[in-house]
């Protein structure tokens, strides 16, 4: 069956290109190829880059099709042939590279099976806790059936069941690493979105906000995709939220007793490894060093050929880019997978605050740079002499003539970022040495979920 939209849009969305399924999603860390297969397999509909969605009927077809290209690599050039009702046929380049690959600008699919991955990962703790450390083909439906009966998750069962072979494998690995190094047990329940951690989440609320300190987001504070609580633990009772401090050591306390383990989970394929973090007080927090500010490529192009920038420390890169057409700018580690870790210009902006008491622009984005933009773009004298300013600390040889020129050829969306970006820049670079130093390890460290005010938690990773 082919549906589609009552509008014709304006140009295609990104093809899913056999060079796009050989990639993994890139917030999810699932292969595209196995969410494809997932989808077929459930009859779901796929969204097509020329709008509307196809669901495919022959699915033996589809899937032998699939199996072939995951295995054959001559074949990885090529599109996979599926078949709709009344013998239609497209091809997986017709696709688009929807949200639920990790495409589309959003969380949308990626968030839907993050959910169902980790709950899943709840339930696989369970049952290999019921049943001792089995191999992974011991761990049947039924058997998931029935110890999902006991665990806390918003996923549905059959949502649980419907994870890839590789988020099954995952899992397994995962809770064979939990078990094995004593961070679960049985005297414990295993939660994900449910009530108990909106519990948990709600205390840092009141925490952050008796101490006076800007909140951290719940996955900066404590990046914990499942929770793993003691059965006879309060959480009402047992977390003080008088301060960031005392939560955060009750926190730590019942980390090291194991009575309440936030984990956060990484796609595991063969064999896992763990890392706790936050575990001491003062924090494990990394000190960073600026070493380099660039607002064009670091081998071609030139200030005007890109709307970003990058500021270079001691051990990586932070990448500076808005997050849409006229949105605010974000400060995003350079990280192997498609998502390092970042900042919102709300965090960017307090953090200048703190170090250098001040900040050239405001955190009301809209308000402050994407204003002062549109008024660039209409040619208002005092905002364009604002940005000159700034373009001239960095680049002190060009002439405000050609600097204007330049500028007329640009929109208010290129000229939001491109100002944003310079404003954090040119606060770092008039602010060099530890001053510098301080803001970067701020941003560092709060991008990795190490901020001084985090909590403990444990990594599971490959």
């Amino acid at each position: 069956m082919i549906g589609f939209s009552t509008f014709k849009p304006l140009s295609e969305a990104v093809k899913l290109t056999p060079a796009e399924l050989t990639k993994p999603n890139g917030i999810t860390g699932e292969d595209r190829i196995e969410i494809l297969l997932r989808l077929v397999k459930s009859n779901q509909p796929l969204e097509l880059a020329k709008g509307g969605t196809f669901v495919v009927t022959d699915i033996e077809h589809a899937v032998a099709g699939i199996e072939t290209w995951k295995k054959d690599k001559s074949d990885r050039k090529k599109p996979i042939a599926l078949k709709g009702d009344n013998d239609t046929f497209i091809t997986s380049s017709d696709l688009k590279k929807a949200k639920v690959f990790g495409g589309g600008g959003g969380a949308g699919g990626g968030t839907l099976n993050t959910k169902n991955t980790e709950s899943h990962q709840c339930v696989m703790i369970q049952a290999m806790l019921d049943h001792g450390l089995q191999s992974e083909e011991f761990f049947t439906d039924d058997i998931m059936k029935a110890a999902y009966k006991k665990v806390f998750v918003d996923a549905s069962i059959d949502e649980v069941l419907s994870v890839s072979d590789t988020w099954i494998t995952s899992s397994y690995q995962s809770a064979m690493l939990l078990i094995k190094n004593g961070y679960v047990n049985k005297g414990m329940t295993f939660h994900r979105g449910d009530k108990v951690m909106a519990q948990i989440y709600a205390k840092k609320n009141v925490a952050f906000k008796n101490s006076g300190f800007p909140n951290l987001k719940d996955d900066k504070w404590n990046p914990g995709d499942i929770w793993a609580v003691a059965k006879n633990f309060n959480v009402k009772k047992e977390l003080g939220d008088d301060s960031v401090k005392t939560l955060n050591l009750d926190i730590l306390e019942h980390f090291v007793d194991r009575r309440l383990v936030g984990i956060s989970l990484k796609m595991v394929k063969k064999k896992g490894k763990f890392v706790e973090m936050n575990v001491n007080r003062p924090p494990d927090v990394d000190d960073h060093k600026v070493k380099e500010i660039l607002l064009q490529g670091k081998s071609r192009g030139d200030f005007w050929s890109t709307k970003g920038g990058t500021v270079v420390y001691d051990v990586g890169e932070l990448m500076l880019k808005d997050n849409s057409a006229g949105g605010s700018v974000k400060m995003e580690l350079k990280g192997k997978t498609a998502r390092g870790g970042g900042a919102g210009w709300g965090i960017i902006i307090d953090a200048a605050k703190q170090v250098f008491r001040k900040s050239v622009v405001s955190e009301k984005f809209k308000a402050d740079v994407f204003g002062t933009a549109k008024k660039i773009e209409k040619g208002d004298k005092k905002s364009i002499e604002k940005f000159w300013k700034m373009y001239n600390h960095f680049y002190s040889n060009d002439t405000f003539e050609d600097f204007s020129a330049n500028l007329k050829k640009k929109d208010k969306f290129w000229i939001s970022a491109k100002y944003g970006v310079i404003s954090i820049c040119y606060m770092v670079s008039i602010n060099s040495g530890p001053k510098a130093n301080r803001f970067i390890t701020k941003i560092v460290n709060y991008a990795g979920s190490k901020a001084e005010d985090s909590s403990s938690y444990i990594k599971v990773y490959e």
